[in-house]
């Protein structure tokens, strides 16, 4: 047998430590605190890139920015996408706070999306609201395994609630299938353009080693590369492979397989682009995305079309839409809804507190 091909598995999330850093963290600004910082560390990002930072000013007065190192300028040159996942991870440290018993003041301060510090926060004491914070850990992507049924009503009623902006489109419905085409023909379009190709190579951690060293982007595991293909591209695997004609043809294969195996589609719209809407639109997807597993729902953000532009132009219209779509999510019930597999950045990397010790 070769070395190391009994374990074909990357490296785990080991979800149950809180990392390096965590206790130095915990003695400046409290386990609480800290453990709300933890908690909103596992919203979900494009790439898996992790964008969010937070400067402890002082124990109850926090600032949510984003790190220009961890920016998609090539898929995201307008901070769109980087903005939502800033809304997810917003909405995550809120649900924690509450269940340990805090209020958020919420402010922006940004004036544009391109700003460092976006997001003020200021605790306030409240009531504990009980929500199961489980929840947060076992969100995961799913890529595979998608069951060609349509999404039953009361599920997807359950899933966005009475929220605004979510859009279910039927798998065999015009506007799916146009999805469907369009996300192939973006991808097809994003294979062909070398800076976009480069941004991604920058992103996967091909080999265990990169994966420990960064533990953020995508691993194989997190692409569904596992068993001996996953044994072998960690071992074998570079960012040079990611330019080459090989990845770029499976690229196009693995998208036209996706779009192919789903139950429909979920669209979320937002009232304009403007920095408050794209953050809230952030929050209402994860909102959505935490209650998909209690109902065996895969989610798989596949936001190609909105990324080219020549399809991000007609698909407001293609999709009979009045808002500015902002999210594509191709949907679709599973059968076994394994356990999250993305990797977390430790807490003291996204972390900045202005006093050593402010408890």
């Amino acid at each position: 047998m070769l070395p190391g091909l009994s374990a074909c598995g990357g490296p785990a999330r080991e979800q149950e430590s809180k990392g390096p850093g965590y206790d130095e963290l915990a003695s400046m600004i409290g386990r609480e605190r800290a453990d709300i910082l933890w908690y909103a560390s596992f919203a979900p990002s494009s790439h898996n890139v992790q964008p969010w930072t937070v400067t402890i000013k002082g124990p109850d007065n926090w600032v949510i920015g984003s790190a220009e190192d961890r920016w998609l300028t090539e898929i995201d040159p307008k901070n769109h996408e980087m903005l939502l996942s800033i809304g997810a991870f917003l909405e995550n440290l809120v649900t924690a706070a509450r269940a340990y018993g805090f209020q958020m003041k919420v402010r922006s301060v940004a004036g544009n999306p391109f700003y460092h510090e976006l997001v003020a926060l200021q605790f306030q004491s409240g009531e504990r609201v009980e929500y199961p914070l489980q929840r947060l850990l076992e969100r995961r992507t799913m890529r595979t395994g998608f069951r060609s049924e349509d999404i039953d009503p009361a599920d997807f009623s359950f899933l966005v609630g009475r929220e605004d902006g979510f859009h279910y489109y039927p798998r065999a419905s015009t506007q799916a299938v146009w999805l469907g085409e369009a996300t192939v023909a973006a991808t097809e379009q994003q294979v062909t353009r070398e800076n976009v190709q480069e941004e991604l190579s920058r992103w996967i951690r091909w080999s265990d080693a990169d994966a420990r060293k960064y533990r953020n982007g995508l691993t194989p595991d997190t692409m569904d590369i596992t068993g001996l293909a996953g044994w072998y591209v960690r071992n074998f695997y570079g960012e040079g492979d990611v330019l080459g004609k090989d990845f770029r043809r499976a690229t196009i294969e693995r998208a036209k397989q996706q779009v192919a195996e789903s139950g429909g589609w979920i669209v979320l719209t937002s009232e304009d682009d403007r920095i408050n809407s794209l953050i809230e639109t952030g929050r209402r997807f994860e909102r959505m995305f935490l209650k998909a597993k209690d109902r065996s729902i895969g989610i798989h953000p596949m936001s190609q079309v909105l990324q080219e532009k020549l399809w991000s132009e007609r698909a407001a219209q293609a999709l009979m839409l009045e808002k500015s779509p902002q999210l594509l999510l191709r949907v679709g019930y599973v059968r076994d809804y394994p356990s999250p597999v993305s990797l977390r950045m430790p807490l003291d990397e996204i972390t900045k507190v202005k006093e050593r010790r402010l408890l």
